[in-house]
């Protein structure tokens, strides 16, 4: 019985690396559950984007004024203020969030890329408008690099 205990702990020892090895390499193949749960995941990602995207562009529309682009700033902070963080909670404060990068994200981005492209042509329009405005908002310009990023 000692030595099954001491062969037991040897084999743990030696085998441990070889597993912590594979572990690192990450090329192990995903199961079928878990590329349907990717899939899942980037397909809300893109339509949460693209929903963000149009609420930001409806409020960029209505800017007209320092007063108006305080509004809108305030209105695209409201959907994009959890993804850029600094946000204090009780454990702190919170990150910037990560944009996931995987095959279904990619898969998706193709996907999404005409309607996302669409929107972004009429952000772009509304953000040179404005700047024709020559309105100085720095809450504005902050909610205009968090829709140019997320």
């Amino acid at each position: 019985m000692k030595y099954l205990a001491y062969l037991l702990t040897v084999c743990l020892f030696l085998g441990s690396p070889m597993a912590m090895a594979q572990d690192e390499e990450g090329d192990a193949p995903v199961s079928a559950a878990e590329a349907r749960q990717e899939k899942k995941e980037a397909a809300d990602w893109y339509k949460k984007k693209l929903a963000r995207m149009k609420k930001a562009l409806s409020a960029l529309k209505k800017v007209k004024n320092e007063k108006t682009a305080k509004k809108a700033a305030a209105s695209i902070m409201k959907h994009y203020g959890k993804l850029v963080g600094g946000k204090q909670t009780g454990m702190g404060t919170s990150k910037p969030a990560e944009i996931p990068e995987n095959d279904a994200m990619d898969a998706m981005a193709e996907k999404y890329e005409k309607q996302i492209e669409k929107l972004q042509e009429q952000i772009n329009a509304e953000i040179e408008r404005i700047g024709e405005l020559e309105i100085e908002c720095k809450e504005l310009d902050e909610a205009i690099d968090a829709v140019n990023t997320y």
